[in-house]
């Protein structure tokens, strides 16, 4: 008789550990949850493909000017004795400096450098994987201390 008691405070003993009720510590604890990344910058994959007018275009205008010595274009006779190849402009945005290499003949722009020295802050920054299928990543060692980065280069796989 004595068992036939227990048994239906079994069942609701069963029934209470089951339904997933809190303790007042666990209901206590805060949830945490992980600390959403600043947005990036600069979208570098989607400059990754386009020439030097369609950057400027996004970028804005480039810091070099007709007045100096490089401007954003290079004159008859830097063209000739350049051929046009490995033209640079420089842009600032959002806090980042971007150099863009180009080809003055072509409108081909063949890499994009992010300057600065902490590699997780570029990438972030720049919106940039190591493992992209679409470009390259690589470092930019300083020429004095080749331990040390300025900054990170980015190429099209296209």
């Amino acid at each position: 008789m004595l068992r036939i008691c227990y048994l239906p405070l079994l069942l609701l003993l069963g029934l209470a550990a089951c339904s997933g009720s809190q303790t007042v510590s666990e209901a206590n604890m805060p949830t945490t949850q992980p600390a959403a990344s600043p947005p990036a910058a600069v979208d570098v994959p989607a400059l990754m493909g386009r020439n030097i007018d369609q950057i400027r275009r996004v970028l804005g205008n480039p810091r070099e000017t007709q007045d100096q010595k490089v401007g954003p274009e290079p004159t008859a006779e830097q063209m000739k004795a350049t051929k046009g190849e490995d033209w640079i402009n420089t842009f600032e945005r959002n806090g980042v400096t971007i150099v863009a290499t180009f080809n003055a003949r072509n409108r081909k722009v063949r890499d994009l450098v992010l300057i600065g020295t902490d590699e997780d802050e570029i990438l972030q920054k720049g919106n940039l994987s190591l493992t992209a299928s679409e470009y390259i990543v690589l470092p930019v060692v300083n020429p004095q201390n080749n331990r040390e980065i300025v900054g990170m280069r980015i190429v099209d796989r296209k």
